[in-house]
């Protein structure tokens, strides 16, 4: 017994040193893989002050179309988050194996949800913007099926999370799928549901903003059109646009969550 007790730490903390010496191979063999050419990045890093200089200027009279167009971004996030959201919340209670009442139709959810989240968001809103073309309703289709992918997986993972003794207490006592659902679930899960929802907004509106640079609409259209033009001032005044909305808003929603937490 003494020596099966011994040989356990021996063999975690083997383990331990396996897994970084797996991940440090993995990163080599990568970094060999790619041909990175350090040396040429390090001899054109000279150019980075004068490249730098040309971003230091901003473009004044672009503000009010930046501002315009961002706010066009924004609410392309939240009509997408609250969209998906919804599509979310119904999805997850139909898909979590401790409260689906159909084991083929959880499959299926989970597999079209798993094959949304592996399309990326922009090769997702060119398929969409070739169907819809281009505009705010092709980046709010995009934002959507993003937000479901990304949503519907965080809120089966809380309701699966949740102790099953509720669920076999309320079944016991003849109550059906909906009222253990409302009665068992929701009290629990909505808070978690309210979190993972602040966490996708700001990731919602970052997305509007990249998916206007392929044609969905918002300040991601000024940007690509002025970094085609390699207009500086301009691309440096929708930078500050957008740092500025985003530092606000990760300020806001941290808030959120603490209160949230609460």
């Amino acid at each position: 017994m003494e020596h099966n007790i011994q040989l356990v730490p021996a063999r975690e903390r083997l383990f331990k040193v396996g897994t970084i010496v797996f991940f440090i191979m993995l990163f080599l063999i990568s970094v060999h893989f790619l041909e990175l050419d350090v040396e040429r990045f390090v001899a054109r890093a000279e150019n980075f002050p004068e490249v730098f200089s040309r971003f230091m200027a901003l473009n004044v009279t672009t503000l009010h179309a930046g501002i315009e167009q961002l706010l066009v971004s924004i609410t392309l996030g939240i009509c997408g988050l609250v969209i998906g959201g919804v599509v979310s919340f119904a999805l997850a209670f139909l898909a979590a194996d401790n409260i689906a009442f159909s084991r083929a139709l959880s499959i299926f959810i989970k597999g079209t949800v798993s094959l949304i989240r592996a399309i990326p968001s922009l090769v997702l809103i060119l398929m969409i913007v070739a169907s819809l073309g281009m505009g705010n309703t092709a980046g709010v289709v995009g934002l959507t099926l993003s937000s479901i992918g990304y949503l519907t997986k965080a809120f089966i993972s809380t309701i699966e999370e949740q102790d099953d003794a509720i669920i076999e207490t309320l079944r016991s006592t003849g109550a059906s799928w909906l009222q253990i659902v409302v009665h068992g679930f929701f009290p629990n899960v909505i808070p978690a549901f309210l979190a993972w929802l602040s966490i996708r907004m700001e990731s919602s509106i970052a997305e509007s903003i990249s998916l206007g640079m392929v044609g969905a609409g918002g300040i991601g259209m000024l940007l690509s059109r002025a970094i085609r033009q390699h207009d500086h001032p301009t691309i440096s005044t929708m930078i500050l646009l957008i740092f500025i909305t985003m530092f606000l808003l990760e300020i806001g929603l941290n808030q959120m969550k603490q209160k949230l937490r609460a």
